[in-house]
């Protein structure tokens, strides 16, 4: 998938991949198939499969500008209804990025939020479950999924580079606007750190992480980093931290792996959330995560989580109490 490529540009790497060198469209995305089995205090989840998937098309003339469209396509299940009332098909990116010169690209339209370690699509991201700091920033953002709408420009070089982005409230608030800023920085080879932030009007919009909070989390502030094949041996570590002006002191993760070859990989994640105002145990699980490569166009992966919280922060966080076993699967399209 190009799918890696294209938040990166959006979240500050250099825009010579973004420009085209002839005339070309590109159509990919995925399927993914899961089965959860979980006894947490999600009944619809007990024992189901699901299926969701993406389409992405994508056109590079030779003048130097991409335009992309990604739909998802999701399947509710155990027949429940999801965030917009069923099966759905929806819109999760539209824009176009234009490389202005080699240095510096220009975005604008709907596009994944550029903050946080964790992607927007489960085959970028590092276990068949989003981080609870990914979980938080879904749930500041009005639109659906972790997206945003506005224009960013990004620029820099292949060691450091920065994105300013001025955008639509990222909750929703009418006649509000949000100002985003993201630094990448790699000062070496498998190395990657990153830090963002954004502003927000707290007073309304998103959906609030607590009951009865009357808003969002406010200005929110994220750094996060990974060091891939350390030392040439497969192994590799990261972690993520979030900070918000309200509501959520912070969240944070670590997480660790080793790659076998011949597509096999294990991680293991740690992950906690501080509320000012919620459960008198901070919400916190642990996951374990292995998976396998036997295509190229294939994955399949066995996750094991255990939550432990006491419910109030379930919808904004993702940790739930009890354990949820997910088998997943994901197809790549050509």
């Amino acid at each position: 998938m190009k799918k890696r490529l294209i938040a990166m540009a959006v979240a500050g790497a250099v825009a010579a991949p973004l420009a085209a060198q002839a005339d070309d469209v590109s159509v990919d995305g995925f399927a993914e198939i899961t089965y959860t089995i979980t006894n947490d205090d999600t009944p619809t989840l007990e024992k189901a499969f699901g299926a969701n998937g993406e389409v992405d098309v994508s056109a590079s003339p030779a003048e130097g500008v991409t335009a992309r469209l990604d739909l998802d396509v999701n399947l509710a299940m155990n027949n429940a209804p999801d965030a917009s009332g069923g099966d759905s098909a929806r819109i999760e990116q539209a824009f176009f990025a234009w490389g202005v010169t080699e240095q510096v690209t220009l975005v604008g339209g709907v596009f994944n939020n550029p903050i946080g370690q964790d992607e927007e699509d489960v085959p970028d991201i590092n276990f068949i479950t989003h981080s609870a700091v990914f979980n938080i920033l879904d749930n500041q953002t009005a639109l659906y999924g972790n997206n945003i709408a506005g224009v960013a420009i990004a620029g820099g070089t292949d060691m450091f580079t920065g994105t300013l982005a001025y955008l639509n409230d990222i909750g929703g608030v009418p006649e509000e606007n949000s100002i985003a800023v993201v630094i990448n920085v790699n000062p070496m080879q498998d190395v990657a750190l990153e830090f963002g932030y954004v502003t927000q009007d707290n007073d309304g919009g998103a959906t609030p992480i607590l009951a009865g909070n009357g808003g969002g989390a406010g200005n929110v502030w994220d750094i996060n980093g990974s060091w891939s094949n350390i030392a040439g041996s497969g192994a590799e570590v990261g972690f993520d931290y979030l900070a918000a002006s309200e509501v959520v002191d912070a969240a944070w993760n670590v997480w660790a792996g080793f790659g076998f070859g011949n597509g096999f990989v294990i991680r293991g994640r740690y992950e906690t959330v501080a509320l000012d105002a919620g459960p008198a145990d901070d919400p916190s699980a642990f996951s374990l995560y292995g998976a396998w490569e036997p295509a190229s166009n294939l994955q399949i992966a066995l996750e094991y989580r255990d939550g432990d919280s006491d419910g109030t922060a379930d919808a904004a966080t993702g940790i739930t109490d009890g354990k949820l076993v997910g088998v997943q699967f994901i197809a790549g399209l050509p």
